[in-house]
């Protein structure tokens, strides 16, 4: 359509400055004389216009293939104070991304912790928790099949809907491989060792692994979503070198969130270790209302939530994105959120009533407040 525009637009212009040869009546020789004229003229315009347009696509290739090569750079900050029944204490992270695209499907992805959780006043040589807990490339649409991925390297894991199990966004340290396909049902497979998740303690295992953590593993993960609103998760992961771990763990999960209503949506997860006697169980729920966003100033979100969590059934603290107590625990928690300014969100978060559920003994409140940043 373009190039008709110019097309037309340089005829009229040729037209307008031979227009004077129309003032007499032309003959029939200068008529087709003038026609031959003008169709050289057009010829000309047309030989242009597909030079530029050579160009152009030229030019928009090379942008393309410039973002395709760009290197990001991001990060988090937050700083937290909490408050388990033994006075407060005030900590603080600091989280460094780096991505590179390969191709166009295909990229590279590192992320530095360089601060996790250490206690303000105590930063320094006493740290114990630097690390690089992701550090992974990603294929994408594999043989043409742009539903289909293979990640390789280090990186998180979700396992369910509501993150009180694993979220990949909170810890990663799953050294593995993990190949995705699927349209209709997302299917998930892999392998690997999360023993990276927390560091070994040969104070309380000889063995020098710690007490509450899954290491090498077999994993299958199932996503389907009947509507826009609703999605399903089911999931299975087995530890395949138990004899080495204090803790044994082969969990079957199922999860769902939904939207139920404007702004409100509702999740929930239920799973089962049965590789111990006690098979423990956990059942974890939370209610939403708005849509706390970082880019988006002034957004908020309450939430509600319900915990009731055997002792054995999660395998550690540091990999779920909820930060209330949801590990040996029953009772309700509540959390609020708000963007006080663009890539800055205040949060606090409390659990309460709670009861310790291998004891049956009430457990303290449990207080939180933080303050995030994206950057």
């Amino acid at each position: 359509m373009k190039k008709h525009v110019f097309t037309c637009i340089a005829a009229a212009l040729i037209l307008s400055i031979t227009g004077s040869a129309y003032a007499a009546e032309p003959t029939l020789e200068e008529q087709q004389a003038e026609l031959s004229a003008l169709k050289t003229r057009l010829a000309t315009v047309e030989k242009q216009l597909k030079t530029q347009e050579s160009k152009q696509k030229k030019t928009e290739e090379t942008i393309k293939k410039s973002k395709d090569s760009d290197v990001k750079f991001y990060g988090d900050a937050r700083v937290r104070s909490i408050d388990s029944g033994d006075g407060y204490e005030f900590e603080q992270r600091v989280r460094l991304n780096l991505e590179k695209q390969i191709n166009k499907n295909a990229f590279f992805r590192v992320r530095g912790i360089i601060m996790n959780e250490n206690e303000m006043g105590a930063t320094g040589t006493s740290d114990n928790y630097n690390k690089i807990d992701n550090a992974y490339m990603q294929f994408n649409n594999l043989y043409g099949d742009k539903n289909s991925s293979i990640k390789l390297g280090r990186f998180g894991h979700s396992f369910g809907t509501t993150g009180y199990w694993s979220s990949a966004g909170s810890l990663g340290m799953y050294d593995g491989i993990e190949v995705t396909t699927g349209k209709v049902v997302k299917v998930s497979a892999g392998f690997g060792d999360w023993g990276g998740a927390k560091d070994n303690n040969s104070s309380t295992d000889g063995k020098r692994t710690t007490a509450n953590k899954i290491e090498k593993n077999v994993f299958l993960k199932l996503g389907y979503k009947p509507s826009e609103a609703t999605a399903l998760q089911a999931w299975h992961i087995r530890e395949t070198n138990a004899d080495a771990s204090p803790v044994d763990y082969e969990v079957t999960g199922l999860g769902f969130k939904s939207d139920i209503g404007k702004n409100w949506s509702l999740a929930g997860d239920y799973s089962k270790n049965v590789a111990i006697d006690d098979k423990p169980v956990g059942k974890f729920f939370t209610l939403s209302y708005g849509n706390a966003n970082y880019r988006n100033e002034h957004s908020y979100e309450a939430r509600l939530y319900y915990a009731d969590v055997d002792k054995g059934n999660v395998p550690g603290t540091l990999n779920k994105s909820i930060n209330i107590p949801c590990n040996d625990v029953k009772g309700p928690g509540v959390s609020l959120h708000y963007v006080v300014a663009e890539n800055v969100l205040a949060e606090f978060l409390t659990g309460f009533n709670m009861e310790k559920k291998s004891t049956g003994k009430d457990a303290d409140n449990y207080y939180r407040f933080q303050v995030s940043t994206n950057f």
